[in-house]
This record gives C-alpha cells, sequence and structure tokens, in this order.
C-alpha cells in the first residue's frame, strides 16, 4: 500500500539518524511489566503503534505531509476481533504523527477467586506540544490500570448487584480514575521538559461490562443500530469554564497572578466602557447580572473564545488529559497546570442490556476526525460499509475506519484540503467545505464479538462449578 509513496523518500535519512525506534513486541506481550509510580519514565524514540507493524521505511512514508496516506495495519489479526483502524499525517502542524494507539488483552487473576476474569483494553492519545507524552502513556497507561485492577478483591469485582452500596463497576471506574492520576504524575518530568501533553480515551471490556473513559476532546461514539451516541464527553475551555473560572477565583485569584479575571463577561470590556453597566457573571453562577465595570475587570479573561477556538489564559484548548505540566501562558509567565486535570468522565454500558449484533460498533478517534465529522455522518458512513455481507467483517471494520479518516481528511485541491460537497452535484472548489489539517486517528470495535467470549466464560465458570460440587468428597 506504500508503493506509490516510495519515490518521494528516494533521498530520505534513515531511520537511525531520525532516532526512530521500532518495536516487535506488542503492547500486549509487555503488559505484565507492571510500572513502579515512584520510579521515573525513561523516554523513548519515536514509533508508531506496535500493531501497524510498519517498516523504518514505511514509517517515514506515512510522515509525508503533502500525500498524508491513510495507513492501515498490515496484520488485521493483530487487533482483539480484528478491530478496523486507520490513521493519517497532519498537513504540516508538527513534524509527526502526535496521535498514538493501543490495544491489550489478557487475563486478570482473581487470587480469593482463584480463577481469571479475561480483560480487553483499547487506548487512543492525542499529544500536543511534542509526541512524548502521547508516547510514553502508549506504552504505559494500560499497565496502571491493571495494577489498580489486581487491587481489587476478586468477590467485590465480581458484585455487580444493584442493592449493594459500592458495586464492582464503581470498583472499576474508581481504578481508571486512579490510573489516569498516576499517568499524568509518571509524566510529569517529560512534561516539564518540553514534552508537552496529550489527550485520553480508554475503552476496557470486563465482566461483561463496557467501560469508556475519556479526559480531552478525543471522543468515544457507541454506533448501535441506527442510532449512534457519545460515551465520552469533549472537555474545552468553553464545556469547562465553570470548573476552570471557580479555580481562578480560589483565594483571590492567587493563581492568576493579577494578569487574568475569573469573571466572564457578556462581550469584552473595553476602556472606554469604565464606569458604564455591563453583563458578566461570578464563576459559580449560570445566569447573568450587571456589574459597574471597573480597571480590574480589564484583566485578561481566563477562559476566551467558544467551541474549538476557546482557550485558557488564551493559550490552551484541551483542560483535560495528561502532561502540560511545564505550561507557561504567554507573557505572563503563569501556570495553566492547576487549571487542567487528568481526571477521566467515564461511562459504562452492561452489554447483555442490548440487543447486540456484529455490526454494532463503538468509533474510538482523535479530534482529527471530530472537528470535521459529526457523530450521525460516522455513523452513516460506518453502517454503510458494514451493511454488506462481503467481504469479510475484518475486512470491512478496516475499510470503515478508513472511510471514517478518508471522511475527515479529504483531498487536496490546490492548497487546501477539501472536503466532499454537500451536493453531490457541487464542481465549484469555492464551496467545498475545509477539511481536517490534524493527524487523524481511528478505532472501530465491534462490540458483539466480546458479549459472545463474556457468554462462553461464565457458561465455562458454571461448568466447573457444576464439577466440583458432585466431585466433593462425602
Amino acid at each position: 500500500m506504500f508503493n506509490r509513496f516510495k519515490s518521494a523518500l528516494i533521498n530520505a535519512v534513515s531511520g537511525n539518524e531520525l532516532g526512530l525506534q521500532y518495536h516487535n513486541d506488542s503492547e500486549n506481550e509487555i503488559a505484565s511489566d507492571y510500572v513502579n509510580s515512584n520510579v521515573e519514565i525513561e523516554a523513548k524514540p519515536y514509533s508508531r503503534p506496535c500493531f501497524l507493524g510498519l517498516t523504518n521505511e514505511e514509517t517515514q512514508v506515512s510522515a509525508d505531509h503533502k500525500v498524508r496516506p491513510i495507513i492501515v495495519p498490515r496484520d488485521l489479526s493483530r487487533l482483539p476481533w480484528c478491530a478496523g483502524y486507520a490513521e493519517c499525517i497532519n498537513a504540516g502542524k508538527s513534524t509527526w504523527n502526535e496521535d498514538q494507539a493501543a490495544a491489550t488483552r489478557g487475563d486478570l487473576f482473581l487470587s480469593d477467586r482463584d480463577i481469571s476474569l479475561p480483560y480487553i483494553i483499547f487506548s487512543m492519545f492525542d499529544g500536543h506540544a511534542g509526541y512524548q507524552v502521547a508516547l510514553t502513556s502508549r506504552l504505559h497507561l494500560h499497565r496502571l490500570i491493571l495494577e489498580r485492577l489486581q487491587a481489587i478483591p476478586g468477590h467485590m469485582l465480581l458484585n455487580d448487584n444493584g442493592d449493594n452500596f459500592i458495586r464492582g463497576r464503581d470498583l472499576v471506574i474508581g481504578a481508571i480514575e486512579m490510573a489516569y492520576r498516576q499517568m499524568d504524575q509518571l509524566v510529569e518530568h517529560q512534561a516539564q521538559n518540553g514534552g508537552g501533553g496529550c489527550t485520553a480515551l480508554t475503552v476496557l471490556f470486563l465482566n461483561g461490562i463496557l467501560y469508556a473513559a475519556g479526559a480531552g476532546d478525543s471522543r468515544t461514539v457507541l454506533v448501535h443500530g441506527d442510532d449512534q451516541r457519545a460515551l465520552t464527553t469533549d472537555h474545552t475551555p468553553d464545556s469547562e469554564s465553570n470548573r476552570v473560572r471557580a479555580l481562578g477565583s480560589l483565594k483571590d485569584g492567587e493563581l492568576l497572578k493579577g494578569y487574568f479575571t475569573p469573571l466572564e463577561f457578556r462581550k469584552r470590556p473595553l476602556e472606554k466602557e469604565l464606569g458604564s453597566m455591563v453583563l458578566y457573571r461570578e464563576p459559580y453562577m449560570t445566569g447573568w447580572t450587571y456589574k459597574v465595570l471597573t480597571h480590574p475587570d480589564l484583566k485578561l479573561p481566563l477562559v476566551s473564545g467558544h467551541g474549538k477556538r476557546s482557550r485558557v489564559m488564551g493559550t490552551i484548548g484541551v483542560t483535560r488529559g495528561f502532561g502540560d505540566h511545564g505550561l507557561k501562558a504567554a507573557s505572563t509567565g503563569v501556570s495553566i497546570k492547576p487549571f487542567l486535570s487528568s481526571q477521566p468522565e467515564i461511562q459504562c454500558l452492561r452489554l447483555d442490556e442490548y440487543k447486540l449484533t456484529e455490526r454494532d460498533c463503538v468509533i474510538i478517534a482523535t479530534d482529527g476526525l471530530w472537528d470535521v465529522v459529526s457523530n450521525k455522518d460516522a455513523g452513516t458512513i460506518l453502517r454503510k460499509t458494514l451493511a454488506p455481507d462481503t467481504p469479510s467483517l475484518e475486512y470491512r471494520l478496516t475499510m470503515g475506519a478508513q472511510e471514517l479518516v478518508q471522511a475527515a481528511r479529504g483531498r487536496l485541491i490546490g492548497r487546501i484540503w477539501r472536503g466532499k460537497p454537500e451536493k453531490v452535484d457541487e464542481n465549484d472548489d469555492e464551496y467545498l467545505p475545509m477539511a481536517s489539517v490534524d493527524d487523524i486517528s481511528v478505532m472501530v470495535v465491534p462490540i458483539y464479538p466480546y458479549l459472545c467470549e463474556h457468554r462462553q466464560w461464565l457458561k465455562t465458570m458454571q461448568q466447573e462449578k457444576m464439577y466440583l460440587l458432585k466431585n466433593v468428597p462425602e
């Protein structure tokens, strides 16, 4: 799939000169090597997800900003259930694709029950201001989650009775939340030394439940039947304005160092308006009120802009994720990290409550997709791709991921990447919608295979229990 792009890189430097490193090991093979949170994580040379199986030359070709080739795994079986995956690099925002992804499966041993509980984890990370934090998170977050899950007593983990005050799912959610916090602490040294940060998505299948965790503006979407809905929340300065501004108001704005105001004004106040009545609200307010405009109100807004253009201290457009420990507001030196959070928001679905088919999936993708493709459009594209009975489902899943990336990337017209026209007969390039110029990474994970595996596991456990009862000495 790379042959048509290789001629552009005949004179490229070798992978060793670029500091690239390639691993034959999959993330699954190193999953048992747990991380000590008190040990500093060693920075690793740049690499792409192991399941892609890229050679040095192919990794260089994948980073061609002019062609932006869509890359898929060579061996589809390296992902659980042959889940679909596709990616393409940005149009020149950064040298390398700063998105990262991982998938691992194994068995969680419950010592107090003397049984092993199968698990599957998919993760996606969108790096910014460098690739290092996203790469480190790809290599280590799943291990931290497993370490936390392993600490849960088996009898508590398996108990999901709604009558109990603390259910198994509550402990799993707590384990994921603690692992996210620990991951943020582990990358602190890297982030302080220019390693940037990343958003994070995790989809965990455990004990018949799907857990979808998200921190940042990447997104997981469930496509079930004719419907689709987001399982994670986009965390932007706009969507988390109240939380961020409330932090800024603590101790008389001590964190703001006198440069910013936590107040929100209906419109940016001007010096000529001093002494007049203006609409504003405090961080704890949902409504609006009036005040007399004074000089302190002319300070820079802690949260500015709206939607994808919103920023904290005019600097960063995401409010949750890992890293950014050394990030300072421009021209002020004020630390932004106190206003950022590593805490994920988590939804869980008990899968036996859904009438699932092999075409029901979750889409796990970075904002390179979601900036230009809506949840509804993504669901439509995926259903159309998976609808035929041929080729086999494993290829259709990969085709689905490719189609989603293609829809977001569009095509290069002149010097601008454009998407498909809303009207089929629209030929004027001027009216074509803008396509994504960001890194785009998409996973399409089928849900039904896990439910089948879980039901078989329950059946096996029941059979073993009955066998033991029959063979107990009298």
